[in-house]
């Protein structure tokens, strides 16, 4: 196997991992709320973006430790920290043990959030990285779906054995070391010699909108479901696996929508999660459920690797790696305020409920698309 191949498969493998993010407790928020009912509801949403606490941490160091240590080992490092995090409930079944261990893991999602943008940077000339962001895509919605299809029926068993779907964290962790080259760290040695552009700070804006209303479907559709249509967990599971099955599609045909929609890529990804929220709403049963479900799958897809791609040809190599953690930490911490600024808005329309929540998240998508599509209209963002 040549070296690019080696490296488009390691590429694979941490981005599996990182879908395991998006993946958090979403297949089993429902169950954790039965099983420890003396959490509040807000609580027990912010279970599933409280990594993004230290995801911040994660992406702000990432810079640095790139002046320091090979990618390889970054690499590495971030995964078992998700492997050990995520599996350590599963020993210790108590709230407070998963509360520290959802806290803990986001340092390890941090540092490998970033990651793959600055390895496509490294490896790869500008005119094939769209192409190999999809892939990164493709890995993140793979990850999720395993995550959420592996995690549904090991929950099936009890709500503790959901947990070992994280020991696949350990199997990426050994895919990195046998096939990501070595490479020094990076020559600029400090991270002031960094410099970022207009651009990414313009994208990290953008991305924390985006991120805050996205949330809304992780943190609300497991218990919408279980609410309003039935708490079986399959149901859940088999609407997050669409989600995510969809985006690993949009991940694969990623550089065909570029090509056709250019600049208005991001718009097409914030209109359609606004769509989607439209769609659970307004259409009944698990029809609207599924709809909702592929169209947020469609969003994140295209933001991410248009976000990833564009960053990655708007500042010079060594930077990346900090341009993609700068843009990481503003993205979470719209994740990690999206729950208190939902619960917020939804009190709005008559109270702190996942319907009312998709609600005010509908209505945010709606208006900041409109936003980025007059943003985009009045200069090239490619530039």
């Amino acid at each position: 196997m040549n070296e690019k191949r080696k490296v488009a498969v390691s590429i694979f493998a941490i981005a599996a991992a990182y879908g395991f993010s998006i993946t958090g407790l979403m297949p089993v928020l429902g169950l954790i709320s039965v099983s420890y009912t003396q959490i509040s509801t807000s609580i027990i949403q912010l279970m599933q973006t409280l990594p993004y606490a230290l995801i911040i941490v994660g992406a702000l160091v990432i810079g640095f430790l790139t002046t320091r240590f090979s990618k390889k080992y970054i690499a590495i490092a971030g995964l078992l920290i998700i492997g050990i995090c995520g599996v350590a409930p599963f020993f210790i079944a108590d709230f407070y043990v998963l509360f520290v261990s959802r806290l803990l893991i986001g340092f390890g999602f941090g540092i490998t959030g970033p990651l793959n943008t600055a390895i496509i940077s490294e490896f790869f000339e500008p005119e094939k990285r769209a192409g190999y962001m999809g892939l990164h895509v493709v890995g993140m919605g793979i990850g999720t779906i395993v995550g959420n299809m592996i995690g549904g029926i090991l929950a099936g068993s009890g709500l503790r054995y959901f947990y070992l779907v994280y020991l696949l964290s350990f199997l990426c962790a050994v895919v990195v070391w046998f096939m990501l080259p070595m490479t020094p760290p990076a020559s600029t040695k400090k991270v002031s010699d960094m410099k970022l552009t207009r651009m990414v700070y313009e994208l990290c804006a953008i991305s924390f909108i985006f991120t805050l209303f996205i949330s809304a479907y992780g943190v609300n559709i497991s218990m919408y479901i279980t609410q309003n249509l039935t708490n079986n967990t399959s149901a859940s599971g088999l609407a997050t696996a669409v989600n995510a099955l969809v985006a690993t599609a949009t991940g694969l045909v990623f550089s065909r929508i570029l090509t056709k929609l250019k600049k208005a890529t991001l718009p097409f990804a914030v209109f359609a999660a606004g769509t989607g929220y439209f769609v659970v709403m307004f259409v009944p049963g698990m029809a609207g459920i599924l709809i909702a479900s592929a169209l947020c799958g469609i969003a994140p897809s295209c933001f991410n690797a248009m976000t990833g791609y564009l960053i990655s040809v708007s500042v010079d190599k060594d930077a990346v790696a900090k341009a993609s953690g700068v843009f990481s930490i503003v993205g979470s911490i719209g994740g990690l305020i999206a729950p208190v600024v939902l619960s917020g808005l939804a009190a709005v329309f008559g109270g702190n409920t996942p319907g009312n929540q998709f609600i005010a998240a509908m209505g945010g998508m709606l208006i900041f698309g409109i936003v980025i599509s007059i943003y985009i209209g009045s200069r090239k963002i490619e530039d």
